[in-house]
This record gives structure tokens, C-alpha cells and sequence, in this order.
């Protein structure tokens, strides 16, 4: 893990964005238990608090884990998304 320097020049580690994503989705996504929800919404609220990556398309990976380690789940819930054109698709319910 990379190291930086806090403003009193103490080694702090830096966290990666999939670390701080991860945890942003996990909070989240215990927030909304049992209620579906969008990636977008998920994207959007993070961006709202300057958690942003290079690119966007980068959240994907970090709900693909999130679904793994069980934190998520596929909704039977449709969402148009705003990023996609207005395509459909299904969300996701915290677990």
C-alpha cells in the first residue's frame, strides 16, 4: 500500500478508491436493506461527496465484489439509466 504524508508529516497509508468505493457501497447499500436501488444512485450519491474514480465504468468492478463477498444482490427491479441511454436495468438490494 502506498504511503503519504498527513499535513503534521506523519506516514498515513493512502487508501485505494476500490477501498473507499467498497466501503461507500456497503454503507449504502446497509442503508437501503431490503429496498432496491440503482448503481446510479449509488454512483451519483458518491460523486455528491468527491468520491470519484478516473472513470466511471470503474464502479463495475467494485459491485461485481460486492455481490460476491454478499453484501448485494440482483433486484427483479428495473431502472432506466441515465448514464446508458435510458436502457433498462436491474438493480440491487443490500443484504
Amino acid at each position: 500500500m502506498k504511503q503519504q504524508l498527513d499535513i503534521f508529516g506523519n506516514v498515513s497509508p493512502m487508501r485505494s478508491f476500490d477501498e473507499d468505493a467498497m466501503g461507500f457501497l456497503i454503507s449504502y447499500a446497509r442503508s437501503s436493506r431490503g429496498q432496491s436501488f440503482s448503481s446510479e444512485d449509488v454512483t451519483v450519491a458518491a460523486l455528491s461527496t468527491g468520491l470519484a474514480p478516473v472513470d466511471l465504468r470503474h464502479w463495475g468492478k467494485v459491485f461485481q465484489q460486492a455481490a460476491r463477498d454478499g453484501y448485494i444482490r440482483r433486484s427483479d427491479v428495473l431502472f432506466k439509466r441515465s448514464f446508458g441511454n435510458g436502457s433498462l436495468a436491474p438493480g440491487w438490494v443490500g443484504v
